[in-house]
């Protein structure tokens, strides 16, 4: 039975993993844990509570990344996914050129301005969106700016009722540059956008079942797609 440590030394081992299905054949937890695992509410055995485990620890990058479905990926890859996904201009520059669109830059600006991670609810709250009203773009310019590599999930945080009593969990985010720490970046690391790109498709096939590298390329399609709108030629 997989347990947390293993489960943080196999995505170290194969680099990235899914959480969730994004195809078949492509490596997810799933593979590798046993039926009852989920919400056991065992911190060792429990993949769901891996997921903000990892996070909190800063043992593995966990978020939308692979198609907008959840993933992690390990230290040793992460300056290779930055590489080959984070735009060549800031994000303040992408919105004077009007490259993001106004939730997007409402989000990365909130959480620039406010110093802090923040959890989902208060992203909200401070932007004035409600669940029947702007909810819903707000939460695609999370996962957007995720897979741009300038929001990090980083953890989780209460929600707290009238009284100042915990009643449910948020996600939690944070800048990329607040969150994630220095020994992650290699800073020997040479290559062009289109390298670390082809690196991490040999990487995929590599470490999926019966993928050609067409399949492969079509896990990675939305951020490709992100990255040439949020880009200059």
């Amino acid at each position: 039975m997989l347990k947390y440590e293993r489960f943080v030394e196999l995505v170290n081992e194969l680099g990235f993993m899914s959480m969730n299905d994004v195809v078949a054949g492509f490596p997810k937890i799933g593979d590798y844990i046993v039926e009852g695992q989920y919400w056991s509410d065992n911190p060792e055995l429990d993949p769901w509570i891996w997921k903000d485990r990892v996070a909190a620890e800063k043992k593995l990058l966990y978020g939308s990344y692979f198609n907008s479905k959840k993933g992690v990926i390990s230290p040793r890859f992460y300056s290779i996914f930055y590489c080959a996904f984070h735009p060549n201009i800031t994000v303040e520059e992408r919105y004077k050129a009007g490259k993001l669109n106004k939730q997007e830059w409402d989000v990365w600006n909130l959480l620039n301005k406010e110093g802090r991670a923040l959890g989902t609810h208060e992203i909200r709250k401070l932007l004035g969106v409600t669940p029947k009203s702007g909810a819903s773009s707000v939460d695609t310019a999370l996962v957007n700016l995720q897979l741009s590599f300038d929001i990090v999930i980083s953890g989780n945080t209460d929600m707290l009722d009238k009284e100042n009593k915990p009643y449910n969990k948020s996600v939690q985010y944070d800048l990329v540059e607040r969150w994630v720490p220095d020994d992650w970046y290699q800073p020997n690391l040479i290559m062009s956008q289109q390298e670390a790109l082809e690196k991490i498709y040999e990487r995929a096939f590599q470490i999926s079942n019966s993928l050609d590298l067409d399949q492969v390329k079509k896990i990675f399609n939305k951020q490709i797609k992100l990255l040439k709108r949020f880009s200059i030629d």
